[in-house]
């Protein structure tokens, strides 16, 4: 019975999640984080717009509320909204910008897109970026990738310890569908949680001796 309760939460939280995307995806959505507390259920919004959409759709958090409170049937959940990290390399607003651009301009206009957004990743800073586009692109079925020269893209092990970063869109076109991946490399001070620094354990020089003996040699030379 216990299994099944909890693959009952988890889909009820991806319904959640897909519900609250659409209602707030012109804002561009990083994440949407569900955490249930002593005071009820709470959700939390990361958005690199978190003004607007406090400001601007004030009224559709209180609805979103509301009805998400009704679907779970309890108290209304409370909804915050954080801000996210610089959006050209948060990879869920990039899918959702590339999304937008080929549906404004047209499937054909996929390269132009792609490698724009890739220009601004790596203008950001990110390590490495890897954008697949795949579907009804052009008169059948396709799938591209593109990676910029000199991008570092870890492939195997636990990638996230390279902060590498990934998040899929799908666009519905009248045409069909288009499958959108973004893969980013973000830069980072440690793997996997242990501090790097160009393979040195720190920025001291020397021939890594104490440091009392140094001052034990000084002290000789000046007697």
């Amino acid at each position: 019975m216990l299994p099944k309760k909890i693959i009952a939460n988890k889909v009820n939280e991806e319904t959640a999640r897909e519900y609250l995307f659409k209602r707030f995806s012109k804002f561009g959505i990083s994440d949407i984080r569900i955490e249930k507390t002593p005071l009820g259920m709470k959700i939390v919004i990361r958005t690199p717009k978190p003004g607007a959409i406090i400001t601007r759709a004030n009224q559709v958090l209180k609805e979103s509320s509301k009805e998400l409170g009704e679907y779970f049937k309890q108290e209304s959940p409370r909804i915050e909204v954080e801000n996210s990290y610089n959006p050209n390399l948060d990879p869920a607003v990039v899918a959702d910008s590339i999304a937008f651009k080929i549906a404004k301009y047209g499937p054909m206009k996929y390269k132009v897109v792609a490698h724009k957004a890739m220009d601004s990743i790596m203008d950001a800073g990110a390590k490495g970026v890897e954008i697949e586009v795949g579907g009804v692109i052009k008169e059948r079925a396709a799938h591209f990738k593109f990676r910029p020269i000199g991008s570092v893209m870890p492939k195997t092990g636990q990638v996230e310890f390279f902060g590498v970063r990934t998040a899929k869109k799908q666009l519905v076109l009248k045409r069909g569908s288009i499958g959108i991946k973004v893969t980013i490399v973000v830069p980072t001070e440690t793997i996997g949680g242990i501090k790097i620094n160009d393979g040195r354990e720190s920025e001291r020089s020397g021939d890594g001796a104490p440091e009392d003996e140094h001052k034990e040699d000084a002290r000789a030379s000046t007697s």
